[in-house]
């Protein structure tokens, strides 16, 4: 499989690495924040989200990412590459104090292109609570293809999907 981030993807506002030393802050505060996990399960234990950033940090699992400030130098988010349904998915988080500035859908951009660049796949998909209309929102503008709901926790999900090219394919019967 291709190295993990071995470079950091730079767009105008954001860089992208691996989880490293420091990053705790940060990342427990995402996982407790109650308006940040809204759509994610919802607030993590304080010293369950201490313990998940550790492991985050200390194991260096492929996929893992934070989301920097290229100004401040700030972690202001996090995410990951998966396979969690089948094909693989890319998940985000941004702490709330960065909300509303583009800097996720900057962030899903530098992923979706690295991924394309550095994967033999065709597709990339992401997933989010039909209620996260600003999630939807963001998926869109990045150029991902809604493409059907499935329920899951109990609730609506729907799944947006990236294709190599930026178009999925045609069905053989259309």
């Amino acid at each position: 499989m291709t190295e993990w981030l071995s470079f950091s993807p730079e767009g105008e506002r954001v860089r992208l690495r691996p989880p490293g030393y420091g990053d705790e802050p940060a990342l427990i505060e995402m996982a407790t924040d109650p308006h940040v996990r809204s759509y994610i399960g919802g607030p993590i234990d304080p010293t369950v989200a201490a313990a998940n950033a550790m492991q985050k940090i200390s194991a260096q699992a492929w996929g893992q990412f934070v989301i920097v400030g290229r100004v401040s130098g700030e972690v202001v988010g996090s995410g990951s590459l998966a396979r969690k349904r089948g094909p693989w998915e890319v998940s985000y988080q941004l702490r709330r104090a960065y909300w509303g500035h583009g800097l996720a859908g900057e962030a899903v951009e530098l992923i979706r292109v690295w991924f394309f660049e550095n994967l033999d796949e065709n597709l990339l998909i992401a997933t989010t609570q039909r209620a996260n209309d600003r999630s939807k929102r963001l998926l869109s503008r990045a150029g991902a293809v809604f493409a059907g709901t499935f329920e899951q926790y109990g609730l609506v999900q729907e799944r947006f999907e990236f294709h190599r090219g930026g178009h999925p394919p045609l069905r053989p019967d259309a």
